[in-house]
């Protein structure tokens, strides 16, 4: 387990644990540019210390580290409205059946969907539905 979770590695292992779900569409990191394909799920974050650190929640002969809140978004996109809400599902399940995994391996903690499932804005002359979720989790910062 590391001893404190940077950004790209939080991206990176919900991106792992959905790539893990056999999902059937493509996972990214962050919105393409070009935007995503018709068949997808992306991860953005959309905020950090969402609540005030604690500092000396962590501390060792030689780390201390914060509590840090973030906030996730991921939209799901497909070009069929029933298709993207399963999918929706899938990763909610996914995600869910993962949070175990998510503390003990990627040290990130209390993870809850605090929005959604909700249909996102579509583009104008474009086919394709697209639902939206934010998921809360804490994680650790190391200070110097």
């Amino acid at each position: 387990m590391p001893g404190t979770t940077s950004l790209q590695d939080i991206l990176a292992a919900f991106k792992t644990v959905l790539d893990s779900a056999s999902l059937g569409v493509t996972v990214y990191e962050e919105q393409p540019y070009g935007g995503a394909k018709e068949r997808s799920v992306v991860l953005t974050p959309v905020a950090g210390h969402t609540a005030r650190p604690a500092l000396g929640l962590r501390i060792t002969s030689t780390m201390r580290a914060l509590e840090e809140h973030c906030r996730l978004q991921i939209d799901c996109y497909y070009d069929d409205q029933a298709k993207c809400r399963s999918l929706t599902d899938q990763v909610s399940q996914a995600l869910f059946d993962h949070a175990d995994e998510f503390a003990q391996t990627y040290d990130i903690h209390d993870l809850r969907r605090v929005l959604g499932p909700i249909p996102g804005p579509g583009e104008a002359h474009v086919r394709q539905s697209r639902i939206l979720m934010d998921w809360e989790f804490y994680s650790y910062r190391a200070v110097a």
